[in-house]
């Protein structure tokens, strides 16, 4: 098997994997809320950010970015795998500093999120930053000599244990332990989720190492250092989006919402019911960017492989967008008991759309070097967030979240294709995207039209959400082939033939 395939193969396996835990990281929160209510998760939702971190920098980011920057080295794989040993000692450190940090100003945090309360469930999520160190290597490791096979078998094993974890400690929560206690117990299930994979890691390594020469006493020199910081950076970047505007919520909503109107515990309900979006805005990316990322590895910089992402990825992440708001009415109470936030939670969706785009075109970017600069938008976009927020939450509520939401991910987005096209000077195919807007509409008006059922009952709810979900996909279906969406070309990309330009 050639460089080339054994690569595409690792990318797809990790891309599966990701799908796998993107799709149990959405299940869990379900039975939370249903079990804990709407305080429940928000007082889980509140620390998440921290564990999500912590999870991103160890599954995505440092493994990443170690494998890359070894990679960069041009070297033969003995020469250049003792880094690995040698980056452990500044990871460690790295994460003990970050773990010192979050602990020592946990009472700080929870006060300027307006919640005293949360505290101990802040010093227990800072645990993670122990633990990552070593998954992180052994991942980074596995992946610089492609046995990526190993990397993503830790990743569905460790997020498994969570969910399983968090859905058990919330049972013993709720009927035998303060409410609070959540935040403490759900923080410990990932953490012993995130062990048992590096304990899979560490056996797997044990096996292997023997194949290749390792020094547990190299030193790291400062230029491997600089390229695995700013490759740390570049790999959070296209995981990051979601996370980083959630943690501006977290520090700010319960106490904008109080401005609105709202006690102190009717603002935290408000929260928790608000936060039931960020899982559906998960599986929509799962199903609008997936495809995408997974044709991604063999972009390189062929613009027409490039438009064939951008295709798909406008398609799928469009077409979940506009579906999660039409099936919301009946899906919103079907997981989540009350039909409460509905409409802020529609608005939500139009995230699936906005970061399905910027992901992908971050990406793009990142093939023409554009990679660290991305940086400054990011926090350019946080700061239009947390403005929006302190305009418009006193005004609308959790609406006026939902809108800051929009806003400020259009910008990004708005940001990224413009410099996409300064660099490429690529013509946008606009034919076709009011193709698939069109298409989408239609299937957004036909999947309305069955909310108008107006049945009560929560077991109902189901056949009705899984027929609107079947009528949405057939539509779609029967308008790529009725209005020839896709070229011959384009569809045998897809299924892995070689690509024909087209003249």
């Amino acid at each position: 098997m050639s460089r080339q395939a054994i690569w595409i193969k690792g990318a797809l396996l990790l891309t599966i994997a990701g799908f796998i835990s993107k799709v149990l990281g959405m299940i869990y929160r379900v039975p939370l809320q249903n079990m804990a209510g709407d305080e429940g998760l928000y007082i889980y939702q509140q620390v998440y950010p921290i564990l999500s971190i912590a999870i991103l920098l160890s599954v995505y980011s440092i493994p990443g970015a170690l494998s890359h920057t070894l990679k960069d080295k041009d070297q033969q794989i003995d020469a250049r795998l003792p880094n690995t040993w040698a980056v452990f000692y500044w990871l460690f450190g790295l994460g003990f500093i970050i773990f010192l940090g979050i602990w020592l100003s946990s009472d700080f945090l929870s006060s300027v999120m307006g919640d005293a309360s949360l505290a101990p469930s802040i010093k227990a999520a800072s645990l993670m930053f122990l633990i990552i160190p070593f998954t992180a290597l052994f991942r980074g490791f596995f992946q610089s000599v492609h046995l990526t096979e190993y990397v993503a078998i830790s990743q569905v094993v460790e997020q498994m244990v969570r969910v399983f974890g968090i859905i058990i400690v919330t049972i013993v929560a709720v009927n035998h332990l303060p409410i609070y206690s959540i935040g403490v117990l759900t923080s410990i299930a990932t953490i012993i989720g995130a062990v048992i994979a590096g304990l899979w890691l560490t056996l797997m390594f044990r096996r292997k190492k023997t194949a290749y020469k390792l020094s547990k006493h190299q030193k790291l020199k400062g230029t491997f250092v600089q390229s695995l910081l700013i490759g740390i950076a570049v790999y959070s970047i296209t995981y990051v989006l979601h996370l980083v505007l959630q943690v501006v919520d977290v520090f700010s909503l319960v106490d904008l919402l109080r401005k609105y109107g709202l006690a102190f515990e009717e603002a935290k309900i408000a929260k928790g019911v608000f936060d039931r979006s960020h899982s559906m805005v998960q599986l929509g990316l799962v199903i609008g960017s997936s495809l995408a990322l997974a044709l991604i590895p063999a972009l390189n910089k062929d613009l027409n492989q490039q438009l064939l992402a951008l295709k798909w990825t406008f398609l799928l992440s469009l077409s979940a967008s506009l579906g999660l708001v039409a099936v919301m009415p009946n899906l919103n109470p079907l997981l989540f008991i009350t039909r409460q936030g509905t409409y802020s939670i529609q608005l939500m969706m139009g995230l699936v759309f906005l970061l399905s785009m910027t992901i992908v075109i971050s990406v793009f970017l990142q093939e023409y070097n554009y990679r660290i600069q991305q940086l400054k938008w990011v926090l350019m976009m946080i700061i239009i967030k947390w403005c929006l927020n302190i305009l418009l939450i006193p005004k609308f509520g959790l609406v006026g979240s939902s809108m800051a939401y929009l806003v400020a991910v259009s910008f990004l987005l708005l940001v990224f294709i413009v410099k996409w096209k300064q660099l490429t000077k690529v013509s946008i195919p606009f034919k076709f995207f009011i193709k698939i807007l069109l298409l989408s509409v239609i299937m957004l008006g036909a999947v309305w039209s069955i909310n108008q059922w107006l049945i009560v009952d929560r077991l109902v709810l189901i056949p009705i959400v899984l027929a609107q979900c079947v009528l949405g996909i057939l539509i779609i279906l029967i308008g790529l082939y009725v209005f020839k969406i896709f070229s011959k070309n384009e569809w045998m990309a897809l299924v892995g033939h070689r690509f024909e330009r087209r003249s």
